[in-house]
């Protein structure tokens, strides 16, 4: 007698929560992404949010030692905020929307454990794959953000040429 394999409530429950962790991997990265782009070099971002990034302009552009702002730098980074949030509202992304609803998927969702091993799970890596996944598990009144962001994600992945889940 041949037995078909039928995975338990137990099983489908942790790849839910495995791919709902790829919903929440998306918000992430493409927040990481936009910080990495206003904010190149800096490599410790903690306390930096997509929220905070015009107090997080001056913060970075003040002087240490007598607390003045370098006008110079402040104009850079914010004309680098600028472009970006410009080729991002092309796509659909508002600044008073966006970063908010990243931090609810983050933790809604929550985010991987551990780096993705694209060489036995490609998925995290093709966009419509993602998409797909996306659409399984997001509900519907979610799911056009959610999309947007996706689609935000891959289009800074294009242009820094870097796997979307960045690492």
């Amino acid at each position: 007698m041949d037995y078909i394999f039928v995975p338990d409530h137990l099983e489908i429950a942790q790849n839910n929560k495995k791919n709902g962790r790829i919903v929440g991997e998306i918000a992430f990265q493409l927040d990481r992404r936009i910080l990495a782009h206003v904010f190149p070099g800096i490599t410790r971002l903690y306390g930096f949010t997509v929220s905070n990034i015009p107090e997080k302009i001056k913060q970075v552009s003040t002087r240490s030692l007598d607390g003045s702002l370098d006008e110079k730098k402040y104009r850079t980074i914010t004309q680098r905020y600028r472009n970006l949030i410009t080729r991002l509202k092309k796509m659909g992304y508002h600044t008073d929307v966006h970063p908010v609803f990243s931090e609810f998927l983050i933790n809604t969702y929550g985010i991987l454990k551990q780096r993705p091993d694209l060489s036995s799970n490609p998925i995290n890596d093709n966009p419509n794959d993602l998409r797909k996944m996306v659409i399984d598990i997001v509900p519907a009144k979610f799911l056009g953000d959610t999309l947007l962001l996706l689609n935000c994600l891959c289009e800074l992945s294009k242009e820094d040429n870097k796997a979307l889940f960045a690492w």
